[in-house]
């Protein structure tokens, strides 16, 4: 069973990296090919905004069949960045992706459905970077 997954996901990888590039990701008449996600993980108690570090933060996009599209783990100040590569970039969405984390039991302070958090994105800009037009997404606040 998990081989047979294992080529299915790998066969929907090698179509989509195939795909011509009318079908990538399209902002404001740019193909994009490389998307960068920043943010920070903070959790406020008693009035005070504290970093959370070392959580891992995953790019979750709607109907994955990954689960998550890509992780990335907070520094000390709660700040994280996700850079996705050409495939990701392929599966990226930005009307059905978020920023979702789970939180220590209780250690915000307030209880989460299920300790999870999320956070929408939103576009900053776009730049070439090394000759790769990129999209600059930032998280806003975890919820």
């Amino acid at each position: 069973m998990a081989k047979s997954i294992f080529y299915l996901i790998s066969i929907f990888l090698i179509m989509a990296s195939l795909s011509p590039s009318s079908h990538g990701l399209k902002i404001l008449g740019y193909e994009i090919g490389r998307v960068m996600i920043e943010g920070v993980l903070i959790c406020s108690t008693n009035g005070t905004a504290n970093p959370v570090s070392n959580a891992t933060v995953f790019l979750t996009c709607g109907g994955s069949i990954l689960g998550y599209l890509a992780e990335a783990t907070t520094d000390l100040y709660g700040a994280f960045t996700i850079v996705l590569n050409i495939i990701q970039t392929l599966l990226f969405d930005p009307s059905f992706c978020g920023i979702r984390t789970n939180l220590p039991n209780g250690g915000c302070g307030v209880e989460f459905p299920d300790d999870v958090v999320y956070a929408t994105l939103s576009l900053v800009g776009i730049g070439r970077t090394n000759n790769i037009l990129t999209a600059f997404y930032r998280a806003v606040p975890f919820s």
